[in-house]
């Protein structure tokens, strides 16, 4: 398999390490409203959020009020927040088609400390079982993956990994860095690690054709492309080692 040196323009965008994306705040969130990863945080806590619904062609303004105390990173109907003092945020977003209801975010008066990381065990594999998400709002469809390890470990681990997204509005790119923890303790037994996410918050729609593919893993770069067709999504992909996706082909 080629190997591609790492793009260098890339933002970082998903903070997806948080609870392997799990929406704690809002689990549900309608169309039309705001997804949070969490409705209570601590100071400089990074916070990942989206407008459900919203059309990924249009970017969404952001209001935090009170003002002067947020940091904003966005990209179109997705966006990733801090904050640097304690109390309450109400937060509202809207785009030509949507505006969501306000969503209050609580920080509590205590400084976020960073994750605990480490490095994947030897002989890693990564397992991606590829999915059709469809749009709550329209006909649209996206890309979506779940990814485990091969190997166990600690029960309170986590998969750090990222999505990220270039000038490319179609070209799909994920970075698997290691395995983090909350606490530095190691939890009692062992298991696989796996998150669930997708790409509805940061690239179009599908639509036919083929796009690159590109997964960093283990200090190495695995390129590949997913074909598009009106019936089917075809993942062109060498399976030998170190990433494998299954099944390789999906039905619309």
């Amino acid at each position: 398999m080629n190997k591609l040196k790492r793009a260098p323009a890339l933002l970082f965008f998903a903070l997806c390490v948080v609870a392997a994306c799990q929406k704690n705040g809002l689990p549900n969130a309608p169309t039309g409203q705001i997804s949070i990863s969490k409705l209570k945080l601590k100071i400089n806590e990074p916070d990942s959020m989206f407008l459900v619904g919203a059309d990924t062609t249009k970017a969404v303004t952001w209001t935090i009020t009170p003002t002067g105390y947020d940091e904003l990173q966005t990209h179109t109907i997705g966006a990733v927040v801090k904050f640097s003092k304690a109390g309450q945020y109400t937060l509202k977003a809207a785009n030509s088609d949507i505006t969501s209801g306000p969503l209050t975010v609580t920080v509590i008066d205590s400084v976020y400390a960073p994750v605990y990381n480490t490095n994947f065990t030897a002989g890693e594999q990564i397992n991606m079982t590829p999915r059709i998400v469809k749009s709550a709002k329209s006909d649209s469809s996206y890309v979506g993956f779940t990814a485990t390890t091969k190997n166990s470990y600690c029960t309170n681990a986590n998969l750090d990994f990222g999505i990220y997204f270039n000038t490319n509005p179609q070209a799909y790119f994920i970075q698997f860095n290691g395995i983090f923890f909350f606490i530095p303790e190691c939890g009692v037994g062992s298991h696989t690690v796996a998150t669930t996410t997708d790409f509805s918050s940061y690239l179009t729609p599908l639509t036919p054709g083929i796009y690159p593919l590109h997964i960093f893993f283990a200090g190495i770069n695995y390129n590949g492309t997913i074909e598009v067709t009106s019936t089917q999504l075809i993942f062109h992909w060498d399976n030998s080692s170190g990433i494998i996706i299954s099944p390789t082909t999906l039905t619309r």
